[in-house]
């Protein structure tokens, strides 16, 4: 189990937001979960995957239009991820908990394990950002993400590199990624709660399903190569969608790597402090965005409140920015996704190029 502590008494900064927070919801009379805009999200973005994939499997389109639909279905389930599963994982959808308990498993349907995910997201990340050894979100090979991990010869060209990498994120993740941490029990230095019987069937019988509706069948009416290509186009869509809005809120220049001291593991900060400090959001003024990928734009938000449903997170940022200027706290907000993008690139290539 991770020993890095965080100073969390007192902690004036989340207790101020908190407060402000919980009056806000108090004076409008709102539930703090999902509402009908997160539902016909749901309504809108589930039967259009069932869709595009149905129009691959039976119409049997041309090759640039099979290629189109393996483009789009890869953004889809990618959306789906972003508004559905994230917010039901965090137990944000909805008041009920069965409901989250069935929306996040979209993500098995996806090919991940909303168990392993819980573990790695919700605790781990959410817990231990930016920190070197303990948030595997930073852990990528052949990149450095972290001026705390070693630098290696390839590095200096990463920048031109990681956008391509990026394409692979969710294959691995399907393919590889979940196994070893099944197997290892473990996500850095966090072990992963034994799992029941129930949960290993569901983990081997949703990589199963997956298998069959993303390859078999395809390979049985169209045969193994075109099959594997269709998976190779939509794993690209999807990866570099989830990669970039991922690493656009914690991995660009003006977010912070802190590292615990030494022999104590503390972070010199409540935490509060340290997810304002480690996260950035971006095009918050874009409301296309904003719907597309389930409110993750507004970063800082999220991870001070994970269980509050995105759909919330325009009102109350108002709220965070108030606060952060009164306690003189940095808020980093990158005007466009394409400015969050450009700082990354910058950002891998400084730690590419120089030891810090």
């Amino acid at each position: 189990m991770s020993q890095v502590k965080f100073i969390n008494n007192p902690r004036p900064f989340k207790q101020t937001l908190d407060a402000r927070v919980k009056h806000y919801f108090e004076t409008h009379h709102l539930s703090e979960k999902g509402n009908r805009q997160l539902y016909i999200k749901s309504a809108v973005l589930l039967p259009l995957a069932i869709a595009v994939y149905l129009s691959l499997i039976v119409l049997h389109p041309a090759v640039w239009i099979s290629i189109l639909l393996c483009v789009s279905l890869g953004f889809v389930l990618a959306f789906i991820g972003f508004n559905i599963m994230h917010d039901a994982a965090h137990g944000s959808y909805s008041s009920s908990k069965a409901l989250n308990e069935i929306m996040s498993l979209t993500l098995n349907l996806m090919g991940g394990n909303a168990y392993i995910w819980k573990v790695k997201h919700n605790i781990v990340h959410h817990t231990y950002t930016n920190i070197n050894g303990e948030d595997e979100d930073i852990h990528v090979p052949i990149l450095r993400l972290s001026p705390d991990q070693p630098r290696r010869w390839y590095h200096r060209y990463q920048h031109l590199y990681a956008p391509v990498l990026y394409m692979f994120t969710s294959l691995m993740w399907v393919l590889f990624n979940d196994y070893y941490k099944y197997f290892a029990r473990k996500i850095e230095s966090t072990p992963i709660p034994r799992m029941s019987l129930s949960e290993k069937m569901i983990f081997w019988g949703s990589k199963l399903l997956n298998l069959a509706i993303f390859l078999l069948i395809p390979a049985w009416i169209f045969g193994w190569l075109p099959a594997v290509i269709g998976l190779l186009i939509m794993h690209g869509s999807m990866g570099i969608t989830l990669a970039l809005v991922f690493q656009m809120a914690h991995c660009v220049e003006d977010t912070r790597f802190p590292m615990p001291q030494p022999e104590s593991k503390k972070i010199e900060n409540e935490w509060a402090l340290h997810e304002v400090a480690t996260t950035a959001n971006f095009g918050t003024n874009s409301k296309l965005l904003y719907w597309l990928i389930g409110g993750l734009n507004f970063q800082i938000e999220h991870h001070l409140f994970p269980r509050i449903s995105h759909v919330h997170y325009p009102a109350i940022s108002a709220i965070v920015r108030e606060v952060c200027q009164e306690f003189q706290v940095p808020y980093v907000a990158y005007p466009s996704f394409a400015s969050a993008v450009r700082s990354h690139l910058r950002y891998l290539r400084q730690l590419g190029q120089s030891g810090r």
